[in-house]
């Protein structure tokens, strides 16, 4: 079973968060739970319980048949979330396109909490609407994307869409230097990515048999190509390694260009922790 913590304030946003989930769980056993951060000095208690009520009776309407556990927990953002939401599988946030890095949640920057989660964080814009659209996720030149694909692929089986697997590249400097550089023909270098690509979706086919998969080798930046992608997604699917944000195994800013410029929800997925 799945446990999933959703942040709520009555928002706009997290209204739309709160419907992704429901559209999400509406298939598979779910366990969620909805909280509401409040100051125990400043906030009013009788305003927050009149939003907690309004979202239970929301659930219900999307999902009757799954439960929901709709509470107030007194505390600072982000620790108080962060630690409820320790031990789930997945954390739902609100965010308002066109504002980067704020969140309905007193004003915080969602995306900095899902790079340093350690767990997937689903950011989920205010216009955010139902979509039969596949599932986006792009994949690394290594083994370093592998969680962030197969959530992807549990993603598309729980929204009953299609997944989509996209490997971006570029030509890079040539292996070696001066004279004895080795210089890759761009066909050369576009063969070695489509095995990286083709492995990848094996990999999901082996685990997922029953979703339809289909691949995307883009000779373009990771941001380009998965803004292009967004317009035919229903969820985009990029990695962390915990440091800050990757996507088809770029770092650095793609998280800053995707999230709030996207009308579509970002999901970030932590990379699996090294064994002990």
């Amino acid at each position: 079973m799945e446990r999933v913590v959703l942040g709520y304030d009555g928002s706009p946003a997290s209204d739309a968060a709160l419907e992704w989930a429901a559209f999400r769980a509406r298939s598979e056993q779910t366990e969620v739970t909805v909280i509401l951060v409040t100051n125990m000095f400043s906030s009013d208690r009788k305003e927050a319980d009149r939003v907690l009520d309004a979202a239970a009776r929301r659930w219900h309407s999307l999902v009757p048949g799954i439960p929901a556990n709709v509470t107030r927990v007194d505390g600072l953002m982000p620790a108080t979330l962060t630690k409820a939401a320790r031990d789930a599988d997945l954390l739902v946030l609100g965010v308002h396109p066109g504002f980067r890095m704020r969140t309905i949640l007193n004003g915080w920057a969602p995306l900095r909490m899902a790079a340093r989660s350690r767990i997937p964080t689903a950011l989920v814009p205010a216009e955010w609407s139902a979509s039969d659209e596949p599932v986006t996720v792009g994949v690394d030149d290594d083994d370093s994307s592998t969680t962030a694909l197969l959530f992807a692929a549990e993603t598309a089986v729980r929204l009953r869409v299609p997944l989509r697997v996209i490997h971006s590249w570029l030509m890079g400097s040539p292996e070696g230097g001066g004279h004895s550089a080795v210089r890759l023909s761009p066909h050369q270098v576009a063969a070695e990515h489509e095995r990286i690509l083709a492995a990848a979706v094996a990999r999901v086919r082996e685990r997922y048999p029953d979703v339809v998969v289909s691949a995307e080798l883009v000779r373009d930046n990771p941001t380009s190509a998965l803004t292009r992608a967004a317009e035919r997604s229903s969820t985009i699917v990029i990695g962390t390694h915990g440091r800050g944000i990757v996507a088809g195994g770029f770092l650095g800013s793609i998280g800053l260009d995707l999230v709030g410029a996207l009308r579509r929800p970002i999901c970030v997925v932590p990379g699996a922790r090294p064994s002990m």
